[in-house]
């Protein structure tokens, strides 16, 4: 079932702690330009006592969803799940934001200072805060539509009975109660926009595990825990380390770009792989069928025909799928990286 999903646009007022253990929150009030109140509610232990993963991406660079910030209403849009592929939406999978092995499970309270996750966080949004930047939380609205506000203590504090929760990863979770909440591009995370960058803060729980079902963002059977979040690490040729991926990509030849586009895989480990029936497909699902083999070591050029996957030269996602329907690697870009005509651009692995 699809969240209730958008993006709320705000400055942030003041925060609340909560250092139980009974799936504690960082509640965070922020006020949109209508002096609207919100409440996020930022998830920072598991309901099962494990702790939450922390990606900080600082700065945030090189995606398409910056390019649609500017454009957003102060306050809440919501996103329906027609249109979840959209620029504003976060998937961390389809759509990379940072390297998964840079994450960290960090506790969701501490004795001391700077030493738990909601120490973290809030450095971070009372820089936000001092520099009169802005936060764009992503994640699912609530009360949802037709649902009678539930108001907590909380919520009497910050004058508000409505805001936005999982504000985390929301795909792969196991069968049981948040199987419901899977689902694809429809992550949570907050994007902090200052004067002079963004930065990105990513959560997830270490029970969600990937690869994940390109319609229903529940787990593949070959799905594994998320390196370094939980057992076992790295899974070689899935999540963290493939063995084929994605090494280049010409976005912006010069004159026409059909026909002309092309994208670079490259070859991890010591053996030839067939590649034929794998897939390179692009943001809008389009795909490219190759054939042939790809040596080891190496790299291989593929010419886009343009009649299957195209780059869009205003940002976009590039993924590789093998024969069993497997998303094995997939890298974003933005306008911006596009750069000069006919220059690859490079990704990082």
């Amino acid at each position: 079932m699809a969240l209730h999903y958008g993006v709320l646009r705000g400055r942030v007022d003041v925060f609340k702690r909560e250092d139980d253990l009974n799936t504690p929150h960082l509640q965070i009030k922020v006020v949109d330009g209508q002096n609207q109140a919100w409440r996020i509610a930022v998830n920072v232990l598991s309901g099962d006592q494990s702790r939450v993963v922390f990606h900080r991406v600082d700065p945030l660079q090189s995606h398409p969803v910056l390019a649609g910030l500017a454009q957003l209403a102060s306050g809440f849009t919501a996103i329906s799940a027609a249109n979840r592929a959209a620029p504003s939406t976060l998937d961390y999978f389809r759509a990379p934001l940072f390297d998964w092995p840079t994450g960290v499970a960090v506790p969701s309270t501490g004795p001391g200072a700077d030493d738990d996750l909601q120490d973290m966080l809030v450095t971070y949004l009372n820089q936000l805060r001092d520099q009169n930047g802005e936060i764009f939380a992503f994640g699912a609205k609530f009360p949802e539509p037709g649902e009678a506000p539930n108001p907590r203590p909380i919520d009497n504090q910050f004058k508000t009975k409505q805001g936005i929760h999982d504000i985390h990863m929301n795909q792969g979770n196991p069968a049981g109660q948040f199987a419901k909440d899977n689902g694809v591009y429809q992550d949570g995370g907050l994007i902090l926009s200052f004067p002079n960058r963004h930065m990105g803060l990513f959560l997830r729980f270490q029970t969600q595990w990937l690869p994940t079902d390109d319609a229903t963002g529940h787990r593949l059977a070959n799905a594994q825990a998320i390196p370094p979040g939980g057992e076992p690490t790295i899974v070689p040729g899935l999540v963290g380390d493939p063995d084929i991926y994605i090494e280049r990509a010409l976005v912006n030849p010069t004159g026409d770009d059909v026909g002309k586009e092309a994208v670079v895989l490259g070859n991890a480990t010591t053996e030839v792989v067939n590649i034929s029936g794998w897939r390179i497909v692009d943001k809008n699902d389009n795909f490219e069928t190759l054939q042939g083999t790809l040596a080891p070591g190496e790299s291989l050029r593929v010419l886009l025909t343009g009649n299957g996957a195209q780059l869009g030269n205003n940002g976009g996602t590039i993924s590789l799928v093998n024969p069993t329907g497997t998303r094995v690697h997939s890298v974003s870009y933005a306008k911006d990286d596009i750069g000069k005509q006919s220059r690859y651009i490079r990704f990082i692995t």
